[in-house]
């Protein structure tokens, strides 16, 4: 299931992150499945996940609230799945006769009518997004974050207040994992672009979450604060093309105590 929920989260950030920066997460994606996990842990890749989770998680809570809906009927399911593929065909048509479009080739792959609602009633994919949060819950449970996350973390769980339990909810499935070398700890990657932000919430919360995860599985502040400065860079769209936020990073992190 690990392998599954990697696929998932890696597969929700590529509809988030920037297109331009795609050869850079995947290296990032590599950096983490090489990424030594505690031995408390029980996964192997228990902290890869909880990094992906966070990325995730972070854009959840700095993006759009997303408001999903399960109250699709059944006697107008037919009725409404017709005309939702006829709503896509459209919008990928005005994309591609855009005069600002120079060139676009979209693959999209449709769940068959039958496979749109869950055997638990709900979207399928929101139901899947669903277990998701929970999973990342559940991580956070289980991995040390800072307390100056904490409203953050208790904003994530009520975005779903009534969250129901993990066997009430569908495992997302049907994923494949792509083929991925050991990248070790090498350095990352860093796109060229104008000089980083100032801190802001999004920054806070992945110092409160991910670099407290990689601190407590054995990383040095500077190989944290590096690989979260290539998350901001290529999942967020926020390159730093001086090369001196890693450095700004763990000065901040040290200022958090």
């Amino acid at each position: 299931m690990s392998a599954t929920m990697r696929q998932w989260f890696i597969q929700r950030i590529d509809t988030f992150a920037p297109p331009v920066f795609a050869a850079a997460r995947q290296q990032l994606y590599q950096t983490l499945q090489a990424l030594p996990s505690p031995q408390q842990s029980v996964a192997s890749n228990a902290v890869e996940l909880f990094v992906l989770a966070q990325i995730v998680a972070a854009q959840q809570l700095t993006g759009p609230t997303s408001a999903a809906s399960g109250r699709e009927r059944r006697d107008a399911h037919t009725t409404w799945y017709a005309k939702e593929r006829q709503r896509i065909a459209k919008l990928l048509g005005q994309i591609a006769e855009s005069p600002v479009v120079a060139s676009f080739q979209s693959t999209v792959h449709y769940y068959p009518a039958e496979e749109v609602t869950c055997p638990h009633g709900r979207n399928l994919k929101t139901c899947e997004a669903l277990y998701a949060l929970g999973f990342t819950l559940q991580l956070l449970e289980r991995h040390p974050v800072h307390g100056i996350v904490r409203k953050q973390v208790e904003r994530l769980r009520q975005r779903e207040p009534h969250l129901p339990a993990l066997h009430e909810l569908c495992v997302p499935h049907g994923l494949e994992l792509p083929q991925a070398g050991d990248a070790g700890l090498s350095p990352l990657a860093r796109p060229a672009a104008d000089p980083p932000p100032a801190p802001d919430e999004l920054t806070t919360y992945l110092l409160g979450t991910v670099v407290s995860c990689l601190r407590h599985a054995g990383l040095t502040t500077a190989q944290s604060c590096t690989i979260l400065d290539c998350a901001l860079s290529c999942c967020f769209g926020r390159p730093d093309s001086t090369g001196t936020r890693p450095a700004l990073l763990a000065e901040q992190w040290r200022r958090l105590g």
